[in-house]
């Protein structure tokens, strides 16, 4: 239970000067470290729920089919856990605070002077399959191809 001074509404007949707030959990942490943790509650489920929805086209189900929007939002939610993978485990610090809308132009959406938008292409050639990369994107990929290699043998 946490207990915080409080301002009360001048519009109320009740002159309340504290404010209680109950905390429920199963956790076995001190009551501090549980309220640290309680108080992060937006950057640890809200926004990744608001990034869930937003950054990966989950805000509405494409169908009036319960079956069919639950395939579609369990892939939806593997999407998003591939990329908080790639994103704690393969990209640099440098990288985890933004939001999957910034990764996604800042890796691929690139302008090029014919106005297209591509950071590289797939170029299939004597059987075998290439990513080619322009010339400024070259050292990040090495990095990002690099990591996910330690990541895979580790």
């Amino acid at each position: 239970m946490i207990r915080r001074p409080y301002q009360s509404n001048i519009f109320s007949e009740q002159d309340v000067s504290v404010k209680y707030t109950v905390i429920a959990t199963n956790k076995i942490e001190s009551s501090e470290e549980v309220v640290t943790w309680y108080n992060q509650r937006g950057d640890r489920s809200e926004n990744r729920i608001k990034e869930l929805k937003i950054g990966f086209g989950m805000e509405r189900m494409p169908c009036g089919q319960c079956e069919a929007n639950a395939v579609f939002f369990r892939i939806g939610v593997l999407a998003y856990n591939l990329y908080r993978l790639f994103l704690l485990k393969i990209l640099s610090t440098s990288w985890h605070r933004h939001q999957v809308q910034t990764i996604r132009w800042r890796l691929y959406q690139t302008r090029l002077p014919s106005g297209g938008q591509v950071a590289g292409k797939i170029v299939f050639h004597e059987g075998q399959v290439f990513l080619k990369v322009r010339r400024h994107f070259s050292p990040l990929f090495a990095d990002i191809r690099l990591r996910i290699w330690e990541f895979s043998t580790a």
